[in-house]
Protein backbone atom coordinates (compact mmCIF):
# COMPACT_ATOMS: atom_id res chain seq x y z
CA UNK A 1 0.00 0.00 0.00
CA UNK A 2 1.51 3.32 -1.03
CA UNK A 3 1.51 6.49 1.06
CA UNK A 4 -1.52 8.02 -0.69
CA UNK A 5 -3.57 4.82 -0.23
CA UNK A 6 -2.64 4.69 3.46
CA UNK A 7 -3.68 8.31 3.96
CA UNK A 8 -7.00 7.74 2.17
CA UNK A 9 -7.58 4.60 4.24
CA UNK A 10 -6.77 6.47 7.47
CA UNK A 11 -9.09 9.35 6.51
CA UNK A 12 -11.95 6.98 5.68
CA UNK A 13 -11.41 5.06 8.92
CA UNK A 14 -11.39 8.29 10.96
CA UNK A 15 -14.56 9.46 9.22
CA UNK A 16 -16.25 6.12 9.95
CA UNK A 17 -15.30 6.32 13.63
CA UNK A 18 -16.60 9.91 13.82
CA UNK A 19 -19.87 9.00 12.04
CA UNK A 20 -20.42 6.05 14.36
CA UNK A 21 -19.88 8.25 17.40
CA UNK A 22 -22.49 10.84 16.36
CA UNK A 23 -25.02 8.69 14.49
CA UNK A 24 -27.69 7.15 16.64
CA UNK A 25 -30.89 5.33 15.90
CA UNK A 26 -33.53 6.42 18.39
CA UNK A 27 -36.74 4.64 19.29
CA UNK A 28 -39.83 6.49 18.11
CA UNK A 29 -41.08 6.83 21.68
CA UNK A 30 -38.04 9.01 22.44
CA UNK A 31 -38.68 11.19 19.39
CA UNK A 32 -42.30 11.51 20.53
CA UNK A 33 -41.16 12.42 24.05
CA UNK A 34 -38.78 15.06 22.66
CA UNK A 35 -41.80 16.73 21.02
CA UNK A 36 -43.53 16.83 24.40
CA UNK A 37 -45.99 14.24 23.05
CA UNK A 38 -47.53 17.07 21.00
CA UNK A 39 -49.40 14.79 18.57
CA UNK A 40 -51.05 12.92 21.46
CA UNK A 41 -51.93 15.79 23.78
CA UNK A 42 -55.61 16.00 24.62
CA UNK A 43 -56.34 12.72 22.86
CA UNK A 44 -57.52 9.36 24.17
CA UNK A 45 -54.75 7.01 23.15
CA UNK A 46 -54.78 3.29 22.42
CA UNK A 47 -51.44 1.47 22.37
CA UNK A 48 -50.67 -1.78 20.56
CA UNK A 49 -47.37 -3.03 21.92
CA UNK A 50 -45.44 -5.91 23.45
CA UNK A 51 -42.27 -6.30 25.48
CA UNK A 52 -40.18 -4.85 22.63
CA UNK A 53 -41.92 -1.47 22.97
CA UNK A 54 -39.26 0.28 25.05
CA UNK A 55 -37.00 3.32 25.01
CA UNK A 56 -33.19 3.13 24.96
CA UNK A 57 -33.19 2.64 28.75
CA UNK A 58 -35.64 -0.29 28.37
CA UNK A 59 -38.55 1.58 29.96
CA UNK A 60 -41.85 0.30 28.59
CA UNK A 61 -43.79 2.49 26.18
CA UNK A 62 -46.85 1.60 28.28
CA UNK A 63 -45.33 3.31 31.31
CA UNK A 64 -43.92 6.24 29.32
CA UNK A 65 -47.29 7.09 27.75
CA UNK A 66 -49.14 6.46 31.02
CA UNK A 67 -46.89 9.02 32.75
CA UNK A 68 -46.77 11.52 29.86
CA UNK A 69 -48.32 14.87 30.77
CA UNK A 70 -51.40 15.68 28.70
CA UNK A 71 -51.67 12.15 27.29
CA UNK A 72 -54.63 9.98 28.24
CA UNK A 73 -53.70 6.34 27.65
CA UNK A 74 -57.07 4.57 27.71
CA UNK A 75 -56.51 1.11 26.21
CA UNK A 76 -53.77 -1.41 25.56
CA UNK A 77 -53.80 -4.00 22.77
CA UNK A 78 -51.81 -7.18 23.28
CA UNK A 79 -50.46 -9.38 20.48
CA UNK A 80 -48.75 -12.73 21.07
CA UNK A 81 -46.78 -12.80 24.36
CA UNK A 82 -48.91 -10.00 25.85
CA UNK A 83 -48.18 -6.33 26.48
CA UNK A 84 -45.50 -7.07 29.09
CA UNK A 85 -44.12 -10.24 27.46
CA UNK A 86 -45.44 -12.49 30.21
CA UNK A 87 -47.42 -14.95 28.06
CA UNK A 88 -45.66 -18.01 26.60
CA UNK A 89 -45.28 -18.41 22.83
CA UNK A 90 -48.44 -19.73 21.21
CA UNK A 91 -50.53 -19.28 24.36
CA UNK A 92 -53.70 -17.22 24.06
CA UNK A 93 -53.50 -13.78 25.62
CA UNK A 94 -56.48 -13.25 27.91
CA UNK A 95 -58.21 -9.87 28.21
CA UNK A 96 -56.98 -8.29 31.43
CA UNK A 97 -56.09 -5.13 33.29
CA UNK A 98 -52.45 -4.06 33.28
CA UNK A 99 -51.37 -4.30 36.93
CA UNK A 100 -48.92 -1.39 36.69
CA UNK A 101 -51.29 1.16 35.17
CA UNK A 102 -54.81 -0.19 35.74
CA UNK A 103 -55.52 0.15 32.01
CA UNK A 104 -57.67 -2.42 30.22
CA UNK A 105 -55.71 -4.81 27.99
CA UNK A 106 -57.54 -6.06 24.89
CA UNK A 107 -56.28 -9.36 23.52
CA UNK A 108 -55.30 -9.57 19.87
CA UNK A 109 -54.05 -13.12 20.32
CA UNK A 110 -57.04 -15.06 21.53
CA UNK A 111 -60.65 -15.04 20.40
CA UNK A 112 -59.80 -12.27 17.93
CA UNK A 113 -56.68 -11.02 16.22
CA UNK A 114 -58.32 -7.80 15.04
CA UNK A 115 -59.58 -4.98 17.24
CA UNK A 116 -63.38 -4.93 17.35
CA UNK A 117 -65.43 -1.73 17.15
CA UNK A 118 -66.13 -2.14 20.89
CA UNK A 119 -62.40 -2.26 21.65
CA UNK A 120 -61.80 0.89 19.62
CA UNK A 121 -64.69 2.86 21.11
CA UNK A 122 -63.47 5.96 22.93
CA UNK A 123 -60.04 5.99 21.27
CA UNK A 124 -58.97 9.04 19.25
CA UNK A 125 -55.58 7.79 18.10
CA UNK A 126 -53.69 4.48 18.06
CA UNK A 127 -49.96 4.14 18.68
CA UNK A 128 -48.19 1.01 17.42
CA UNK A 129 -44.87 0.22 19.08
CA UNK A 130 -43.39 -3.17 18.29
CA UNK A 131 -39.73 -3.35 17.34
CA UNK A 132 -38.92 -5.94 14.71
CA UNK A 133 -35.98 -6.75 12.52
CA UNK A 134 -38.26 -7.85 9.68
CA UNK A 135 -37.16 -11.47 9.33
CA UNK A 136 -38.49 -14.80 10.49
CA UNK A 137 -36.71 -18.09 10.91
CA UNK A 138 -39.88 -20.17 10.73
Amino acid sequence: MNLLSRRIYAAVAALAVFAASVAQVRPGIEVLADSGFASLKGKRVGLLTNATGVDSRLKSTVDILHEAPGVELVALFAPEHGVRGDVAAGEKVPPATDPSTGIKVHSLYGATKTPTPEMLAGIDVMVYDIQDNGCRSY
